[in-house]
């Protein structure tokens, strides 16, 4: 028999917490179990890698902290922490700020190259954080982000609207 867990999946671009290692061990344990039993297990992990807070941490970004663009791939996970804090609240005090920030959304979705450097490299240090957190926990996963869906996305909903769902 084979069996998919769904682990952690934590928002990308922030610190992972204590809600995410319960589910973690929760699913490495059951992992472990099935496995046992002699079944096939695939551990997916499907990280938050898209959307608002993307937007939200590119508008902050092009906004106070543009020499991040220069060198995007020279930070840490505890930089991305306090850019991700610093944008919520210009994001929620801030609707001129929060209109910028849906526009980098749709950058990203556009394949903005400057939107999508700066979007790589958030991810690629966040999921080293996670990676690190999940080795230390001898747990293995493999990552799908939401990003993996864009391009079926269309698809989808043509498909929906025709059966009239």
């Amino acid at each position: 028999m084979h069996h998919i867990i769904d682990y952690s999946s934590p928002n990308l671009a922030k610190e992972m917490h204590v809600g995410h290692l319960r589910s973690t061990i929760i699913g490495e344990v059951l992992a472990r179990v099935i496995e046992f039993a002699g079944h096939t297990v695939d551990r997916v992990n499907h990280v938050g890698d898209w959307g608002t807070q993307f937007g939200m941490l590119l508008q902050y970004i092009y906004e106070y902290e543009p020499q991040v663009l220069e060198h995007p791939d020279q930070f840490h996970v505890t930089d991305l922490e306090v850019f991700y804090k610093k944008a919520k609240a210009c994001f929620d005090g801030d609707v001129a700020f929060a209109d910028s920030a849906r526009q980098k959304v749709v950058l990203l979705q556009s394949h903005d190259p400057s939107a999508l450097a700066v979007w790589r490299a958030f991810v690629t240090e966040s999921l080293r954080h996670c990676h690190a957190i999940y080795q230390r926990l001898g747990v293995t996963v493999e990552d799908v982000g939401e990003s993996f869906y864009n391009d079926r996305l269309a698809g989808v909903v043509t498909e929906f609207k025709t059966r009239a769902l």
